[in-house]
């Protein structure tokens, strides 16, 4: 039988080739994992005649071109800086050639570079998957556990509903405002941390272990268990014929956007008219919350930084948990499982993490 000889093969490429090809090993796990989400994801849309690849690759080629928008204005900027630099701090001789010598130095190290692209690209592939499949909840199993998790709520927290216990130290337009905005701000700090997981190659490991806990927790949790515990949450509870229960909450919210703006109002209509009109973004799912998943990813990133930005972002997720329900998004055990969900995927992601780098 013939062997293959993989020396002779990588030796063969190019330079170019060659970091690619070490790029993509470098991020088998995390590619591996979004490959398979992806498959799974294009076969389950094949069942129900819904286009996969046409929209993933529209998607991709706009992120693609929102990556490179932003590297010039960074390249830009970094010029400048350097330029500034030398000439208040450096003083060269001659500040030309010491600029190309400076700018060669950096660009040497353009491997973080090409290794962030394949993973922020990754990324962008997954983000699509998943919100496909989020569109398709209902499809597989129909929004009926609501009045589960309502009844579970009230049973952990002494008889009454969570967003009750909420409302004497958080129902009040301007407080309301601000968790409103902590929990849009949410979406700025996601893509900032997938950002720097991706392109902040100084410890591999680090990046590599929240790359794979976010894919995990959001194919887990996001899209397994929200499909196994189907619910539309409190906002929701009275459209999908589950009772009044949550309405008196929703009317105090209303009154409280009089005062002071609850963007999230405006957000629960958009997503029910995508629902009902079969819209792009039209997925509803309550359980897990993955606005808690994410944000306790986030705080446990944050602590392989530093201890204070850890703590930082771990009183961000309280506010997401509590936000959560305020809001009317989530029932509170949603977040709970959430967390959950978080926790054992970040402790997979580290052994799996540190398994791929041997």
């Amino acid at each position: 039988m013939y062997q293959i000889n993989y020396g002779i093969i990588y030796n063969g490429l190019t330079a170019a080739e060659r970091t690619l090809a070490s790029a993509l090993w470098r991020n088998r796990l995390f590619l591996f994992i979004v490959g398979l989400h992806m498959l799974t994801g294009a076969v389950i849309c094949s069942i129900f005649h819904i286009p996969f690849w046409s929209p993933l690759i529209e998607n991709l080629i706009t992120i693609l071109n929102k990556i490179l928008n932003f590297t010039i204005v960074c390249a830009t900027g970094f010029m400048v800086w350097r330029f500034i630099y030398a000439m208040f701090r450096v003083r060269p001789k001659k500040p030309i050639h010491w600029m190309v010598s400076d700018i060669r130095t950096y660009l040497s190290r353009y491997v973080r570079l090409v290794d962030g692209t394949i993973c922020f690209v990754a990324l962008a592939a997954l983000a699509n998957t998943f919100t496909l499949l989020k569109n398709l909840v209902s499809n597989f199993v129909p929004f009926s556990w609501d009045p589960t998790f309502a009844e579970l709520d009230r049973i952990l927290h002494g008889g009454v509903d969570v967003w009750t216990l909420l409302w004497p130290v958080f129902g009040y337009p301007f407080i309301t405002t601000m968790i409103n905005v902590a929990y849009h701000f949410w979406f700025v700090l996601i893509y900032a941390m997938a950002f720097v997981a991706a392109y902040d190659r100084r410890d591999p490991e680090r990046g590599m272990t929240y790359l794979v806990a976010f894919a995990l927790t959001f194919i887990i949790g996001g899209n397994v268990l929200a499909t196994l515990f189907s619910s539309v949450g409190p906002v929701y509870f009275e459209e999908f014929g589950f009772g009044d229960t949550f309405t008196e909450q929703l009317l105090k919210l209303e009154m409280l956007n009089e005062i002071s703006p609850v963007w999230a109002l405006s957000v629960h209509d958009l997503l029910l008219t995508n629902y009902n009109t079969e819209g792009m973004i039209r997925g509803i799912s309550a359980m897990p919350s993955m606005h808690v998943a994410s944000s306790v990813l986030m705080a446990l990133f944050a602590f392989r930084y530093s201890r204070w930005l850890g703590w930082a972002f771990t009183v961000f997720a309280v506010v997401i948990q509590i936000g959560s329900v305020h809001l009317a998004w989530h029932y509170a055990v949603d977040g709970y499982l959430g967390a959950l969900v978080a926790l054992v995927c970040w402790y997979v992601a580290q052994f799996l993490s540190k398994k791929s780098s041997i």
